[in-house]
């Protein structure tokens, strides 16, 4: 079976939001999936929530959502009903559970937003008691608005394990605990506005980049403020056995790209960027062979993406050929010419 996630659209951001999601929504019926899954973030003026009724009213297939921060700090979502919306659903052989980790907080001179991000014991309890009769071999998918393990609070220069935080979840280690024992088992998140894949054991943890990219600033060219992927969302496929294949797609085919080589002007620093790329993608450069990935939690990785293989230092070509093999077998390759990374 295929589905879709997608995420992060800010219908009330910035230039062509509403276009734009319309040739998302475009792009990804051309898959033909059996079912979407939106990760939040929908942007919640009266004018978007009428644009989003009327642009998915052409989807025939089941759409399920995970509330995210603008549900709550818009006011759509009450706050007694933060981090209770769970829900979960079998369809064509794979068990999806969506979870609601955004809750109300009372604003502070310390933490002005109304918002934290929380597994709390009722939230634990519920998907205990839900995952309790699955089969421990059964395709499993799990989505949260916040990712379940993330670096970016570290990238971004913010404490980890922060009391109320908003870009990781507080208790995330105890969700993951009841998710390990599964073997086939992925987690779906946004929030981030950046594709971030890495594994936690055999599980698959894919943040994913947002429909708006950076909230719509710069219109259908608005590509991912820390990583600059394309605009678009990730297309997951289920085989016979309950593996699962997943690639990024922009819903621009002039954005439908893989790779970029690029320099970071603030810095010098050179990159071969795959938008998507995990520890586990190998990527090599002509005569210089193999790259290595950056570390995301080293200092000089502050606002970077994961996915960048840094190039020497004393590498000046603008024009490079480049090989990269994901993880699944995909591989691709060719010349590319280096962008300026502003």
């Amino acid at each position: 079976m295929k589905f879709i996630y997608f995420t992060d659209i800010h219908l009330d951001s910035g230039i062509d939001a509403f276009r734009g999601f319309e040739l998302c929504v475009e792009s990804m019926l051309e898959h033909q999936p059996e079912v979407l899954i939106n990760g939040g973030d929908v942007g919640l003026i009266p004018e978007a929530l009428a644009q989003y009724a009327q642009t998915m009213e052409r989807v025939s297939v089941p759409v399920l959502l995970s509330h995210g921060n603008h549900e709550m700090c818009s006011g759509y979502l009450p706050r007694e009903q933060g981090g209770t919306a769970h829900a979960s659903a079998d369809i064509g052989g794979v068990h999806f559970v969506l979870l609601d980790v955004v809750r109300y907080f009372e604003p502070t001179e310390d933490h002005p937003s109304n918002w934290h991000v929380l597994a709390d014991e009722g939230l634990l309890e519920w998907l205990a008691a839900d995952l309790a009769g699955l089969d421990r071999a059964a395709p499993l998918v799990v989505a949260s608005h916040v990712p379940v393990s993330t670096t970016f609070p570290q990238r971004s220069g913010q404490a980890p394990d922060m009391a109320f935080p908003t870009n990781e979840i507080a208790g995330a280690r105890r969700l993951l605990t009841l998710l390990q024992p599964f073997e086939r088992v992925i987690t779906l998140h946004g929030h981030h506005h950046e594709n971030d894949r890495h594994f936690v054991g055999a599980m698959e943890v894919m943040t994913t980049a947002a429909v708006s990219g950076n909230w719509w600033k710069t219109g259908l060219e608005s590509c991912g403020p820390q990583g600059r992927e394309p605009q678009g969302y990730r297309v997951v496929e289920v085989d016979a056995e309950g593996g699962f294949r997943n690639q990024y797609h922009a819903f621009q085919p002039h954005q439908d790209e893989a790779v970029e080589l690029c320099r970071h002007q603030a810095s010098g620093r050179r990159f071969v960027n795959v938008f998507d790329g995990s520890p586990r993608t190998q990527v090599e450069v002509g005569d210089l062979g193999p790259l290595a990935r950056i570390d995301p939690l080293a200092e000089s990785s502050r606002d970077l993406a994961t996915h960048l293989w840094e190039l020497p230092a004393d590498f000046d070509r603008q024009q490079v050929e480049v090989r990269v093999v994901f993880e699944d077998g995909r591989e691709c390759e060719g010349v590319l010419e280096e962008r300026v990374w502003e």
